[in-house]
C-alpha cells in the first residue's frame, strides 16, 4: 500500500500549481496575514521602529539622532520636533515623524542605489509574514508529525507498509514546529524591523547630496 506519491507525481503537482495560479495566491494571502498582524505588533513595541528611531524619548544616540533631524529637516523644508515638542505633544511629533519616514521610502524605491534598504525591507516583510503564519505553521507541522506517528503505529498491526521516508518526514514536521514555536515571535520580527528602520534613516547620508544635485539653482534666464 503505497501513502506517498512518487517523485515523478509531485512534479507534476508542482507544475499543476504554478499553471493554475495558486503559487501566487498563496503569496498574497501569506503577506495579507502579514500585514493583519503587522499593527498589533508595532503597538506592542510602542509604535512602527521608523517612528520610534525618530524619538527624542529612548535614543541611544543623541548626537546622530541630531544629524538625522537636521538632515530631514534639509530635505523636507520643514523643522523635526524637538525635545519639548515631542514631549508636550508625542502624537504630534509622531505623525511628523511617520511623514518623514513616508518621504524616505517613496525616495529610496531605487533598489541599485539603496539595495542594503531593500534587502532589510524584505528581510522584515519576510519575518512579519511568517510570524503571521505561525498559527497556520504549528498546527500543519504538528498535524503531519502527528500522522506519521499514526502511521507508525498502524505499521505495527500491518494495516500499512512503514517506509523510512515517514521517519524523514516524522523529523522534518518535528524541527518545524520547534521552529515555528521558539523562532518565529515577536522578539525575532523586531530584530529584523528595527534593522530596516536603520538602513533606512542612514539613506540620508545618500539620499541629502543626490536631493541637494537637483534641486533648481535659481540661476536661470528669462
Amino acid at each position: 500500500m503505497v501513502l506517498i506519491p512518487s517523485l515523478a507525481n509531485w512534479n507534476k503537482l508542482w507544475l499543476l500549481l504554478v499553471a493554475s495560479g495558486a503559487l501566487a495566491l498563496i503569496d498574497h494571502i501569506v503577506r495579507d496575514k502579514g500585514r493583519k498582524v503587522q499593527g498589533d505588533l508595532w503597538d506592542s513595541w510602542g509604535g512602527p521602529p521608523t517612528t520610534q528611531a525618530l524619538r527624542h524619548a529612548g535614543a541611544v544616540n543623541q548626537a546622530l539622532l541630531s544629524r538625522r533631524h537636521k538632515q530631514l529637516s534639509l530635505l523636507l523644508e520643514e523643522q523635526m520636533p524637538n525635545r519639548r515638542q515631542e514631549l508636550r505633544n508625542p502624537q504630534k511629533a509622531d505623525e511628523k515623524y511617520e511623514m518623514a519616514v513616508r518621504y524616505l521610502i517613496a525616495r529610496t524605491r531605487d533598489t541599485s542605489r539603496f539595495h542594503l534598504v531593500f534587502l532589510e525591507n524584505c528581510h522584515y516583510g519576510f519575518r512579519r509574514n511568517m510570524y503571521g503564519m505561525r498559527a497556520v505553521g504549528l498546527v500543519i507541522s504538528l498535524s503531519v508529525g502527528a500522522g506519521t506517528l499514526g502511521t507508525l503505529a498502524a505499521s505495527l498491526y500491518d494495516f500499512v507498509v512503514w517506509k523510512s521516508g515517514f521517519a524523514v518526514v516524522s523529523v522534518i514536521s518535528f524541527l518545524l514546529f520547534v521552529f515555528w514555536w521558539r523562532v518565529v515571535n515577536s522578539a525575532w520580527v523586531r530584530s529584523a524591523a528595527n534593522n530596516y528602520a536603520e538602513r533606512l534613516l542612514d539613506s540620508l547620508d545618500v539620499l541629502l547630496p543626490i536631493e541637494s544635485e537637483q534641486a533648481p539653482t535659481g540661476n536661470g534666464q528669462n
